[in-house]
């Protein structure tokens, strides 16, 4: 009897190991949980062409908005765990659990696969508005209090840069909360608010068309794609850092051998020159780690973003 068990299992970890191996044998779904033209998008879109290539077989995004991340998150969390349907999470991840309630999942359910990129945001205001720098914006908004900030949503970077502005700047910001970052670009562009944060991958374009004007990027240091845009911190808003991160995940029960191919993959494809370049272009910090590195790295974030959270007193409004 002993025999047969060591047997079966033993067979089941063949099988399991040769599924693995074979993977993926269809194409796979790679979720963007944002609107088209906001960051996650399109870092997961520029991820998944890598695959595509690297792989053999193609890796399809789909955006899934809806409740800053939490739609498409909770769709990859509840999904079948075959590798076939993925996330490209983010920072909001580790910051949603800590001020909303009935996300539909839990941080759990995901399993962490690798780091792909990381991207501060960048203050910019509309063309019309009469500032150039932090000291004249800042003169500006404490002159009209109340002045609205779109943000793509509650729980994302934007929307936490808002909020230190407002404490660390010593304005009264309005925050229009809009669905997604290209929304939020839009509203800009269109001058339906006059200031807003957005994350470098999406804004930079905008910024470089001239139709929009950087203020400040919200790193600790300068980005390579755009180095003459100063840091808030050197324009007098000293410990100012928030930067986005996104990295892949999957349901929480899929094969381990799946999760470390896919990881090895997504390393892979982030070391690429090409890639690298184009997310350097765009504002972004290439990155890559393995399942245990990046496992490690969402929690610490996981309680980094509680504890500030709650010594700002961020709610979803």
């Amino acid at each position: 009897m002993k025999l047969r068990l060591l047997v079966a299992a033993c067979a089941t970890l063949i099988a399991t190991g040769a599924n693995a191996q074979a993977w993926p044998t269809r194409p796979a779904t790679l979720i963007a949980p944002s609107s088209p033209g906001s960051t996650p998008d399109t870092v997961t879109r520029l991820l998944a062409q890598k695959l595509t290539e690297q792989m053999g077989q193609q890796f399809v995004v789909v955006s899934r908005v809806g409740a800053s991340g939490n739609v498409g998150s909770e769709s990859v969390a509840k999904a079948a765990p075959d590798g076939y349907t993925l996330l490209m999470g983010s920072i909001a991840n580790t910051l949603n659990p800590h001020f909303m309630k009935g996300l539909g999942f839990t941080l759990d359910e995901l399993a962490p696969v690798s780091s792909v990129a990381a991207a501060p945001d960048i203050l910019a205001v509309h063309p019309s508005v009469p500032a150039n720098n932090l000291k004249e914006l800042l003169e500006l908004l404490k002159a009209k209090p109340g002045t609205s900030a779109a943000i793509p949503g509650f729980g994302s970077t934007p929307h936490l840069s808002t909020v230190l502005l407002q404490s660390t700047g010593g304005v009264q910001l309005t925050i229009v909360p809009y669905q997604g970052g290209g929304p939020v670009l839009q509203g800009l562009i269109g001058n339906q608010v006059p200031v807003a944060f957005s994350t470098s991958v999406s804004i930079i374009p905008r910024l470089r068309a001239g139709q929009l004007r950087g203020i400040g990027v919200t790193s600790a240091k300068r980005i390579t794609s755009m180095p003459e845009l100063p840091t808030l911190a050197e324009q007098g808003l000293a410990g100012f850092d928030v930067s986005a991160w996104f990295g892949v995940f999957a349901p929480a029960k899929t094969p381990k051998a799946i999760i470390d191919r896919l990881s090895e993959e997504t390393r892979k494809a982030t070391g690429s020159a090409d890639l690298k370049k184009r997310l350097v272009d765009l504002g972004a910090e290439p990155l890559g780690s393995t399942p245990e590195e990046f496992s490690a790295f969402v929690k610490a974030e996981y309680a980094k973003w509680g504890r500030v959270v709650k010594e700002a007193g961020i709610k979803a409004e």
